[in-house]
């Protein structure tokens, strides 16, 4: 789709490494994108927003709601000294027993566990950390429905709903299902807060995923790079409203060229 939407356009992508690596050239200027990331963030944004706890980080010295995330560094990090056991183990009984320990760099919902025991808890470490991976924990909210919100040039492009089905999780490759946000004070709201987010990352053209809790709408993830093919998949009407984003966003990835 993202090819597809600028061809008209006298735009077209050279394969470098088998679908994953490309560059577009208008003919006269090129870039290289890899997968979906057509480049607009900086790189200091783009790390950031990789990060779950840095992302925490950012938002809450911003004012802006988000679901906590406490970094636990993996035991032989060269840029920790301190041990993520007890920090986790400590947090875990913060949340009243009841927390959600993941991959702090994960997506799609890999490495990614809701604990509701000590053991449990230790186990689900053990078992990021032999991956060599850092954690990062935080609390369970209770929430049947998730919002992804696309920002371009910090607005509001696109609304997805996400409801859970056969998981607590709300990602769609894992089974939820999309579902329209179409009460308009929700959308207003929605808009206002992934705007605030975009705009306290620093990312020009990324997803927000918002979690609507006891506590008000919080910011649980922020995603430098737009990936729509599941949504896609569930809503093929909404394909040539999306092209027409992507156009927008590649015409201005030229534009700073």
């Amino acid at each position: 789709m993202i090819q597809h939407s600028v061809k008209s356009r006298g735009i077209s992508f050279e394969e470098i490494t088998p679908n994953f690596v490309y560059r577009a050239t208008d003919g006269v200027h090129s870039f290289v994108m890899v997968d979906a990331e057509i480049g607009l963030n900086s790189s200091a944004s783009t790390i950031i927003a990789m990060s779950k706890s840095l992302t925490y980080d950012v938002l809450r010295k911003a004012n802006i709601p988000a679901v906590e995330h406490v970094y636990l560094a993996h035991p032989d990090s060269k840029f920790s000294n301190l041990d993520p056991y007890p920090i986790a183990k400590d947090y875990f009984h913060k949340c009243n027993g009841e927390a959600v320990v993941k991959q702090d760099n994960g997506a799609q919902g890999n490495h990614v566990y809701r604990v509701n025991e000590i053991g449990d808890l230790q186990e689900k470490l053990d078992l990021l950390f032999s991956l060599q991976l850092n954690g990062a924990i935080g609390p369970y909210y209770e929430a049947e429905i998730e919002y992804r919100i696309v920002t371009f040039n910090h607005l509001a492009r696109v609304f997805l709903g996400k409801k859970r089905v056969h998981s607590w999780k709300h990602n769609l490759i894992n089974g939820a299902v999309t579902i329209e946000v179409r009460d308009q004070a929700k959308r207003e709201a929605l808009a206002e807060l992934a705007s605030q987010t975009s705009k306290a990352m620093g990312l020009d053209f990324c997803s927000i995923d918002i979690l609507e809790t006891n506590q008000g709408l919080k910011v649980i993830e922020v995603n430098h790079k737009v990936m729509l093919d599941e949504y896609c998949k569930q809503n093929p009407s909404e394909v040539p409203a999306l092209s027409d984003l992507y156009r927008e966003v590649i015409l201005q990835r030229f534009e700073k060229l």
